[in-house]
């Protein structure tokens, strides 16, 4: 059957209650399109960091350094979220993809400085990661509220 993979209430529109195989289904694509982005722009800023307004808080040096540990760190907390809800440890899932989305949030800070002179495609990576940083939120407050039976108990 064609909707094995979602199941009927997220085909007619009743979001309530979804299973916990589409949730994860939608959780995929949010984690795969927040890793790609965020693994082009966080590489781009690296090599290019010159092309990035300096911060006044940090060197480029420690700006380089921060991202060669902070992106593999953050991204493996979002991969032990994946496994952690497909396994149905929801609270410890949300945790660790509460602190993933931050991966795709903070790189608005580069606003904060000024503007940076990259090309467009480049420019448009700090807005998708920004995007996938919002999406894994929303993931995790639709998530909360449609887990139905199958939700985590809180002691």
């Amino acid at each position: 059957m064609a909707t094995s993979m979602i199941d009927a209430s997220a085909l007619s529109g009743d979001m309530r209650h979804t299973t916990h195989e589409t949730r994860l289904s939608v959780l995929r694509l949010i984690i795969a399109f927040t890793a790609i982005s965020t693994a082009l722009h966080y590489a781009h800023n690296y090599f290019q960091i010159e092309h990035y307004p300096p911060a006044d808080f940090a060197t480029n040096n420690t700006i380089k350094v921060a991202i060669l540990i902070s992106w593999p760190l953050l991204t493996a907390i979002g991969m032990l979220g994946y496994a952690l809800y497909a396994r149905r440890g929801y609270a410890p899932a949300y945790v660790c993809l509460i602190a993933y989305s931050l991966l795709g949030l903070v790189t608005l800070g580069h606003f904060t400085e000024g503007s940076p002179h990259i090309g467009p495609f480049w420019y448009a990576t700090i807005f998708t990661d920004a995007i996938g940083g919002v999406a894994l939120l929303a993931f995790v407050a639709w998530s909360a509220a449609t887990t139905g039976p199958d939700a985590p108990k809180l002691a």
